[in-house]
């Protein structure tokens, strides 16, 4: 798998199999400015709602396009919903973060490859993506829960309290 952070200043190529296929920009709509504009070199115009990472800590809004198997399809990850898109510019599916609209001081973004996938941690929830770009598992985190280290097939937390957990990466379970 490959995946790809696109700093959001001005027009940007999307590239994806290695090749240009459209440009992205953000775009702003009545009270959000964390829309996404994709003009894909193919002919089509999409317009994504909630799906630009905006947060306070960054300099520039973001986005991420996630690659996996399929040759014809990618994974864009950024603000509150993450969008499965063809590489003509069809949107196949979105799915909703756990991440919430007025929390954007909040929020951070982490991808992490483990094996055949990848590993998003965001400031709300942990998910899962295997090479076929199919979500294994999405779960629930709390904001002061820190990353802090992967340890074989375990993902460790910290809380403020210094108190520590782990979930594991098969299935996303938290043991006791």
């Amino acid at each position: 798998m490959k995946w790809t952070e696109i700093t959001l200043r001005g027009v940007q190529p999307l590239q994806f199999g290695g090749k240009r296929v459209g440009t992205v920009e953000r775009r702003e709509t009545g009270d959000r400015i964390d829309g996404l504009a994709i003009h894909f070199d193919a002919g089509p115009h999409v317009e994504l709602r909630a799906s630009v990472d905006v947060s306070e800590q960054l300099e520039c809004p973001r986005v991420f396009v996630i690659e996996g198997a399929p040759r014809d399809a990618f994974l864009l990850f950024g603000g509150e919903k993450a969008y499965w898109l063809t590489s003509d510019g069809a949107v196949k599916a979105e799915s909703p973060l756990f991440r919430k609209w007025g929390e954007e001081e909040f929020w951070t973004m982490r991808i992490l490859d483990h094996g055949s996938g990848v590993v998003v941690i965001y400031e709300a929830g942990v998910m899962a993506i295997d090479e076929a770009l199919q979500v294994r598992w999405h779960k629930l985190k709390l904001l002061n829960d820190q990353f802090v280290a992967l340890e074989g097939n375990v993902l460790k937390f910290a809380r403020d309290d210094d108190a520590e957990w782990f979930m594991h990466l098969e299935d996303g379970s938290t043991p006791q």
